[in-house]
């Protein structure tokens, strides 16, 4: 099931547009439609009067594979990364098309861009262009949803961090690695989406010399700075991940060390004993009266002095 929104740009405000439009009639009455979907390929039914290329339609329907700007017959179309609304750690896609008639986002169906709703009157009136007005509100919204994830991947590395201080060996693996993967996944999303805007920019506005364009590369620099903060808390977790490494080795080695310990008090132990349960007949020893006393003695004594001197020599450290 697809669901579309249709807009029209009038006088500076956007008319969000209720009636159903069939696709044919898009050139000519609407300036902007968002299609919400979780199957590309019925977009394509809606796009059929556009003539798409193999290599568009392959862009449109797999955009994992194809994030960078294509052009055909002066239309623009661009993948860019996004995140999973129910999995702010996984990626998700939206693509823009854009000819000199109208725009076309195609948003996964559980992204909402209500573009009635979203900006202000005050930004509306620092550009000079309506499109690029809303592509700069498309791109503060994922920017926004960007800085909210690092944000809280901040936090939960704050939070593993005080834990690796205070009580190390309250956290596992999975907590460590949980926290790895997000901020990992995070950073490579952030410099995807810098990426992909930047190149954008580029192909779309770099040779307009005008405020519109200037804003444009200005809140897509902020993504910039964003992949710059994910590097950092990926320093930091990497840091972590070792040191949580070398706490639970330098565990695994003590509990190793009094394993070594016990055993080697139990071989001279385990040595006499198999003497004495040998079965000849010539064994005095078997014959004193204090005998039984006496090994029992030896063990004591032979496993006191091993401790002794294993503490010593700093094995229980």
């Amino acid at each position: 099931m697809i669901d579309y929104s249709y807009y029209l740009f009038k006088d500076k405000k956007i008319v969000k547009l209720e009636e159903e439009i069939s696709s044919e009639k898009w050139i000519n009455n609407i300036d902007w439609v968002n299609i919400y979907t979780d199957d590309r390929n019925e977009v394509l039914k809606s796009l059929s009067f556009i003539n798409l290329s193999t290599d568009i339609k392959s862009l449109i329907t797999n955009p994992e594979d194809y994030l960078l700007t294509k052009t055909f017959n002066e239309i623009i179309v661009q993948n860019f990364v996004i995140y999973n609304t129910l999995n702010a750690n996984k990626k998700d896609y939206f693509t823009l098309i854009i000819s000199k008639e109208f725009t076309i986002c195609i948003f996964p169906k559980t992204e909402i861009f209500d573009m009635e709703t979203e900006g202000s009157k005050h930004l509306r009136n620092q550009f000079t262009k309506d499109r690029i007005y809303y592509i700069y509100l498309l791109i503060q919204k994922f920017l926004t949803q960007s800085t909210l994830n690092v944000s809280i991947a901040r936090k939960e590395l704050y939070g593993l961090e005080q834990l690796m201080v205070s009580t190390p060996d309250k956290i596992n693996s999975l907590q460590v690695m949980n926290v790895f993967t997000q901020i990992w996944q995070l950073s490579e999303i952030i410099e995807e989406q810098y990426i992909g805007f930047k190149f954008f920019y580029n192909i779309m506005l770099n040779k307009q010399k005008e405020p519109d364009s200037d804003k444009l590369k200005e809140i897509i620099d902020s993504f910039s700075e964003l992949s710059r903060i994910t590097d950092r808390q990926e320093e930091k977790i990497e840091s972590l991940r070792m040191h949580f490494m070398i706490i639970h080795q330098e565990e695994s080695s003590h509990k190793i060390n009094v394993l070594t310990i016990i055993q080697a008090i139990f071989v001279p132990l385990t040595f006499l004993a198999g003497v004495y349960g040998m079965n000849f007949n010539n064994m005095p020893e078997l014959t004193w009266k204090y005998a039984y006393f006496v090994v029992w003695g030896i063990f004591i004594t032979l496993a006191i002095v091993l401790l002794y001197f294993f503490k010593k020599n700093g094995w229980f450290d």
